[in-house]
């Protein structure tokens, strides 16, 4: 069982909120103490897939299915020539783009359904600065990024991919976000593309990414481009009552 508590959370929502990775044989029971003891009132589960027995145990103690995560992986990355739109570039991001990325991952993940605006409980608001937070961060914490590469039109960024290493051989493709008044010209694809060029200049051999199993459209670029499914996860949330 990984447990943690999430100040970030608790600051961005105003509830005391841990989270947790359950593994089968994890005791569900030993769960709810320690978030007794720690006074939590919100709680993230995550549970992979195949752990059917826990999810519907979870559910019987009032936990409800929040979301439905899908990694991604490409063993063998490859280089690309990038074929952008006529007009646009791309260059890597510096901590002087960090509100401009923010203002444009507000724009294009407001109302996104992930598990924090899927439940009702949230205000919708601050759901969306979960996600321009991050971006945020992925400009000037290479806790959270080690790259952030932007596509440009017209000087006014368009797109963005965030870079994590998580290994000497892998890279995970954490987050990317297209305008939406550059939609439908192909950039998200450009991106993943750029992401690989990333990763073999900097001598990475495979990469993951991940997205809700309802996102169709990105699923069908991973797999144009070689990715194939790795695994996949339930993400659950749990209120007490106080």
């Amino acid at each position: 069982m990984k447990y943690s508590l999430s100040i970030l959370d608790k600051n961005r929502f105003g509830f005391n909120t841990a989270k947790v990775f359950l593994e089968k044989n994890d005791s569900i029971d030993s769960l709810f103490l320690q978030c007794t003891q720690d006074n939590v009132e919100f709680l993230i589960i995550r549970v992979p897939t195949d752990n059917l027995n826990t999810v519907q145990e979870l559910e019987k103690k009032d936990a409800f299915l929040a979301d439905t995560l899908v990694y991604f992986q490409k063993k063998e990355i490859k280089n690309y020539q990038v074929m952008l739109p006529n007009g646009y570039t791309t260059r890597l991001a510096n901590q002087d783009d960090t509100v401009s990325i923010e203002n444009l991952a507000l724009k294009t993940f407001s109302g996104y359904i992930g598990h924090y605006h899927a439940d009702n409980k949230l205000n919708k608001k601050d759901c969306d600065l979960v996600y321009s937070s991050w971006a945020a961060a992925s400009c000037n914490n290479k806790a959270v990024a080690d790259a952030v590469i932007l596509i440009e039109s017209n000087g006014e960024i368009a797109a963005f991919a965030t870079l994590k290493v998580t290994s000497d051989l892998e890279v995970d493709g954490v987050l990317f976000g297209v305008s939406p008044k550059h939609r439908k010209k192909g950039l998200h694809l450009n991106l993943m593309q750029l992401s690989e060029n990333w990763c073999k200049d900097n001598n990475h051999i495979s990469m993951i990414t991940s997205t809700q199993i309802n996102n169709i459209a990105v699923q069908k670029n991973w797999v144009q481009l070689g990715f194939e499914p790795k695994n996949s996860y339930y993400t659950l949330h749990k209120w007490f009552s106080k």
